[in-house]
């Protein structure tokens, strides 16, 4: 598990958002830091705040969360420095050499979810996520040539309908947070040896209808 590696910042572009949906970025970067030679606290979260739509998310340096590494398992906490904040969020890891095998993710109101990971070699070939033992989904990775993410399936435990989310125009330069996968956030970013600057996110229907849903792209200069 590459726990940072000496990385003191993050860009927030390089960061799924939890909902899937677009974020309010109230600041730029999110911060590492560490203990000795170990990551201890990561500053920059999500948290979400009350609209006229409904709750929105934001992305903001109050939010930070707390990392005990103690043998094969790192356990991440969420919390705030505005003490009027708590947070029940927690994330427990379990990995195996340097990938993670298991992430568990708690909060007070609802079971926690269990993701999964497989691996063919050092490239995550699949993700399950389970909730209270039940299967829920499952993404599978796909990589081409150059070692890049191409593109993963998402498909579902109880739904027929099934997603493809493409990866393409990959610059030449050095993926910062390659292996990074500490936060869920990270992925898919942190599996690529490059960057990618297009996402495309395809639905495809029970009949094989496939109908373009989504499309992101960011420049090039982002990535220095």
């Amino acid at each position: 598990m590459n726990l940072g590696q000496g990385l003191k910042e993050i860009p927030m572009f390089y960061l799924e958002s939890p909902t899937n949906i677009s974020f309010i970025p109230t600041v730029e970067v999110m911060k590492l830091s560490y203990q000795g030679r170990q990551l201890n606290r990561i500053v920059g979260g999500f948290t979400f705040i009350p609209t006229t739509a409904g709750l929105s998310p934001i992305f903001t340096d109050q939010v930070y969360w707390d990392i005990r590494i103690n043998g094969k398992q790192a356990t991440l906490e969420k919390k705030s420095f505005d003490k009027a904040v708590t947070y029940s969020d927690k994330q427990e890891l379990q990995y195996q050499g340097n990938k993670i095998v298991e992430r568990k993710i708690f909060d007070k109101t609802n079971a926690p979810l269990t993701y999964r990971y497989e691996y063919i070699g050092d490239l995550l070939k699949e993700e399950q996520l389970y909730k209270d033992n039940q299967f829920l989904s499952k993404r599978t990775f796909y990589y081409n040539s150059a070692g890049n993410l191409d593109s993963l399936l998402v498909s579902h435990g109880i739904y027929t309908h099934r997603s493809v989310e493409i990866f393409s125009d990959y610059d030449q330069k050095p993926n910062k947070i390659k292996g990074l996968m500490v936060l869920e956030e990270l992925l898919p970013r942190a599996l690529s040896k490059n960057n990618y600057l297009k996402k495309s996110i395809i639905s495809i229907t029970e009949s094989g209808e496939r109908v373009l849903r989504e499309e992101r792209t960011w420049a090039a200069q982002l990535f220095k």
